[in-house]
């Protein structure tokens, strides 16, 4: 299969096309939104050209990055000895999975970033192609669509954490209510609660500058959920419309009004699309993990909600964060397989395109072409165990199906264990 050589940063020529789609443009205040949240470390994003694109240890973006991970794995550490001191259920058995998982995200993003430059070399090569006067998109605005779909997840998951932690403020001082208890400093009372393996340590006194880091880290461990489900669904906007901007070209040249095009029209489209295809596994061999984490994590998180949809809530604030929620969860799970699942359709349009060419069309280039559209498999893959289609989103609906059937199941089993006794200050606490 044809390979592009890779260009050495230094020599890599700029664009001189129209540069507002680039995928380096499209990305720019994604990663850098993230980089204030400590994720995706990468030296030189606020660059027009990529040539000034590095991933550095020793930056403060990857010290950062590193020093929220690991602080997101000793939390999630803290947090399985206080359910060993309360006991195990499907309910407390949330904050070690989150921070865990959160930690491990994290981590694949360090690792996106360490190869992030070559990759952002084949996306190059791809676009002094597909930049060409003849691969005209129209009033297709790929920038638009990629930003409003990240900006709207995005926004919606920093709505979906503030909620979330007003709702467990209100809780805790109805709580407190109920259980007569007095503290005479609110947040000194909500940091206690909730970062007890913290602060009810002998040597670290409650104090505001770890309050804000902790908040910080959790802000940011929250954020990267929803972050890795927006790289991907960018990643497939951009793909798609890189290929329907491909396909449209040859639409156009062998739709019946025109003669067929000649043999080296189909050599240079053959050369083009194996560029592309070249592109598509780049890109899935450098998102294969996120798209594991991805799934799984959307499986675990859609089943968890579920499980507590008939549970009782402690008020109407909690009862209207609870579907928020449920409506957020269900809604990215759903957005990331409908927007990876449009390559199927993207590539059953082109096949359609190919099979409508008269006989006297047909030349050796074009049935090399075809070949590659029959036996290519257009999609993002988890390490190629699966792939992002249709028929997978069907089959894992059917597996959170499944899963929350034994999720219930063993709920009603662990029902008594892990939960305090009304009014305990067990499960806040160091003793």
């Amino acid at each position: 299969m044809f390979k592009y050589s890779s260009t050495s940063s230094s020599t890599r020529p700029v664009l001189s096309n129209n540069q507002r789609d680039t995928f380096h443009s499209i990305m720019q205040p994604i990663i850098l939104s993230a980089q204030c949240l400590g994720l995706f470390p990468i030296v030189g994003i606020t660059e027009k050209t990529t040539s000034a694109l590095q991933f550095r240890w020793f930056s403060l973006r990857t010290v950062l990055s590193v020093t929220v991970m690991t602080s997101a794995f000793l939390v999630a550490i803290a947090e399985l000895r206080r359910i060993a001191r309360t006991g195990v259920n499907f309910s407390n058995i949330i904050n070690p999975y989150f921070f865990a998982d959160t930690a491990i995200i994290v981590g694949l993003l360090i690792r996106l970033g360490r190869r992030w430059e070559h990759l952002m070399v084949q996306v190059e090569n791809v676009e002094r192609i597909l930049l060409k006067p003849c691969y005209n998109l129209g009033q297709v605005h790929l920038k638009r669509n990629c930003w409003l779909a990240a900006g709207s997840w995005l926004v919606l998951a920093t709505t979906e954490h503030f909620f979330a932690t007003t709702s467990f403020v209100n809780d805790q001082r109805m709580e407190s209510l109920r259980c007569n208890w007095t503290y005479t400093n609110a947040i000194e009372n909500y940091a206690r609660r909730n970062y007890a393996y913290v602060f009810n340590l002998p040597w670290m006194p409650y104090n505001i500058p770890v309050l804000l880091y902790l908040r910080y880290v959790t802000f940011s461990v929250t954020l990267a959920w929803t972050y890795q489900d927006v790289i991907l669904i960018v990643v497939c906007i951009y793909m798609n419309t890189r290929y329907r901007q491909f396909f449209t070209r040859i639409e156009v040249a062998a739709s019946v009004e025109r003669p067929p095009p000649a043999e080296s029209f189909w050599g240079e489209i053959r050369y083009h699309y194996i560029a592309l295809s070249d592109l598509l596994q780049s890109m899935n061999y450098e998102l294969s993990a996120l798209v594991i984490n991805s799934c799984s994590n959307n499986i675990f998180l859609v089943c968890y909600i579920l499980l507590h949809s008939l549970g009782p809530k402690q008020s109407t604030l909690s009862f209207t964060y609870f579907w928020f929620a449920v409506c957020f969860f269900v809604g990215r799970t759903c957005t990331v397989m409908l927007t990876a699942a449009k390559f199927d359709r993207t590539l059953k349009r082109a096949l359609q395109v190919v099979h409508r060419i008269p006989n006297e069309g047909w030349c050796d280039e074009l049935s090399r072409y075809y070949h590659h559209l029959r036996i290519e498999k257009v999609s993002l893959s988890g390490k190629r165990f699966f792939y992002l289609t249709r028929r997978t989103a069907f089959g894992m609906f059917s597996v959170i199906f499944t899963i929350e059937i034994v999720m219930i199941k063993y709920s009603k089993m662990a029902r008594n264990s892990g939960v305090p006794a009304d009014c305990s200050t067990l499960a806040f606490s160091q003793d």
